[in-house]
């Protein structure tokens, strides 16, 4: 990881234990079922995204001493949990921005596979410090695109003491899926998009597919 991506990841990893267990408060929304002749029940996206929060969080202190042992067990946990539950495509595409419309379908391809994985090692070190932080759905809003939810949330018991967090959300074939986490009003979208983009002015698309392919093999 270059400097200014270590910059961008340490300024939403801040509240270390709280980006963390934000994410995790995304799976059972997902499963809800998203229809094109009806609103979302705001009611039920919230208690699914509370409910599946509190569950997903037991079962990794469940599984605490495995993960201390194994880092890959966590990993595994996040592939399985969360990955699928997030539209890495739409993530893409909003990250990379104007770069997205010039891209090779096979530099699509590729930037979305070590993009995704890239996520998945951005959470997985907090996963693993998870403490008494507490998750508190509070309300959904619509979003910018006629298609989006806006989910929001509270997270409290952490060093920061109370931490407003929104998940941007859009429906994929029928269920609502995360594309970007909004943590104290920072963007995860927007401050990728900036280091994303100096990385390519410089030295190109290829280039940065190759050092986030490096840093997630490494």
């Amino acid at each position: 990881m270059n400097r200014s991506q270590l910059a961008i990841a340490q300024m939403f990893l801040r509240a270390h234990l709280i980006a963390a267990a934000l994410f995790l408060g995304l799976t059972a929304l997902l499963i809800t079922p998203a229809h094109a002749d009806a609103p979302p029940s705001a009611a039920a996206a919230m208690n699914a995204v509370q409910q599946t929060a509190d569950s997903v969080i037991h079962e990794i202190a469940a599984q605490q001493a495995q993960v201390n042992k194994d880092p890959g067990a966590l990993l595994d946990i996040v592939k399985k949990k969360l990955l699928p539950q997030v539209d890495t495509d739409r993530m893409s595409r909003l990250v990379l921005g104007r770069y997205w419309r010039t891209a090779s379908a096979a530099q699509k391809t590729a930037f979305t596979d070590q993009f995704a994985q890239l996520l998945v090692r951005t959470y997985a070190g907090p996963l693993s410090k998870l403490g008494n932080q507490k998750i508190t759905v509070t309300g959904t809003k619509p979003g910018a695109d006629s298609d989006e939810l806006v989910v929001q949330s509270v997270v409290s018991g952490g060093d920061m003491g109370s931490v407003p967090v929104d998940y941007r959300m859009a429906p994929v074939d029928g269920q609502w899926k995360a594309f970007d986490v909004v943590i104290d009003g920072i963007s995860l979208i927007n401050n990728y998009r900036g280091s994303f983009a100096q990385a390519i002015q410089q030295k190109g698309l290829d280039s940065l597919i190759q050092t986030m392919k490096s840093q997630n093999n490494g």
